[in-house]
């Protein structure tokens, strides 16, 4: 009688276990304007391998190559919701205060970049996307950008006399080339290949793995290594879905997103070489200017300086700190 009676309640148990509804898994959307072997989007793999490892109560969804709208479209679409992580360079939609690290010439190379956005001026210039509805978590690399173009050499600011060059909708990058004496054209990042193509523009500017995975070297003859500006590509998510979480999970999706972030930048500083050595095989040719020639393009520069510190986005002593970290 009493194993009957046992069994009966066991049974009764497991049928209100499984008569009580599953729990849903949240879906976490995160989305970027590059293809799927770029490093951005490897990292995001990584994102949503480490998040579902360490909990099932979210599954990830990565939207590449701009499906879900421009940075920007998706920089909103994190604000009011309806995606979650987005990792880009639009810095008007996260605090113009993070232009700083990415004026021209402020940094040497990547291990100058890590020493401070790994830092504590990194985590001060974080916090001003908190003031426009994001939540920065990671640091990602979006490289040293490049000046490529179908027309000559550029050795010199002089040789961009009359160029038109393709740049982002981005105030750092549009100012810069203005002050090298060039025109710049703004044109969407999934119609630049076309531009570059049909001739609509002559030139543009981008980091090698960028010129490689977009296959630009296709559409251009000619690359100056003149590393002019350093772009970093923050993982954010949208500021009140973040403090909609709990402390738990709040920290399931800062660990794996730092981890994602710190995998793309080993992605981008290792593969450096070998996507500069791809575009090299497809035959473009890369100019190396020497220290005196960089030199003429830095002394350009300091007007993109001013222009930022007017407009209250920085100051000189955060820029003579970063540039002497």
């Amino acid at each position: 009688m009493k194993k009957i009676s046992l069994v009966l309640i066991i049974t009764l148990i497991l049928t209100l276990i499984l008569l009580q509804p599953a729990m849903a898994v949240q879906v976490i959307k995160c989305g970027h304007g590059h293809s799927t072997t770029h490093p951005v989007h490897l990292g995001f793999e990584v994102f949503k391998a480490l998040v579902e490892l360490k909990t099932d109560k979210y599954t990830v969804e990565i939207f590449p190559a701009s499906q879900l709208g421009s940075e920007a479209e998706m920089a909103e679409m994190c604000k009011l919701g309806t995606l979650q992580g987005v990792m880009f360079g639009r810095f008007e939609s996260m605090g113009k205060q993070l232009y700083t690290p990415a004026l021209p010439f402020v940094f040497k190379d990547y291990d100058h970049v890590n020493r401070v956005l790994n830092g504590p001026v990194g985590d001060y210039l974080a916090s001003f996307t908190e003031d426009n509805g994001l939540k920065l978590l990671g640091w990602a690399h979006s490289g040293f950008r490049q000046l490529t173009n179908n027309v000559r050499p550029i050795k010199s600011p002089a040789d961009l006399k009359g160029l038109k060059m393709r740049t982002p909708p981005l105030e750092n990058i549009l100012k810069t080339i203005d002050a090298f004496g060039t025109s710049a054209v703004s044109i969407a990042y999934n119609e630049l290949y076309m531009a570059l193509k049909t001739g609509v523009v002559d030139g543009q500017e981008n980091p090698y793995v960028n010129i490689a995975s977009e296959k630009f070297y296709e559409v251009q003859k000619y690359c100056t290594e003149v590393n002019y500006i350093y772009m970093p590509g923050p993982f954010c998510v949208g500021l009140d879905w973040w403090v909609s979480l709990s402390a738990e999970d709040q920290k399931i999706i800062d660990e794996a997103a730092k981890v994602a972030t710190m995998y793309t930048n080993y992605i981008t500083e290792s593969t450096e070489k070998a996507y500069k050595q791809e575009c090299i095989n497809q035959g473009m040719e890369i100019y190396e200017p020497t220290d005196e020639e960089r030199q003429a393009f830095i002394k350009m520069v300091q007007p993109v300086y001013d222009f930022f510190i007017e407009d209250g986005a920085s100051n000189q002593m955060l820029i003579e700190l970063i540039q002497n970290s």
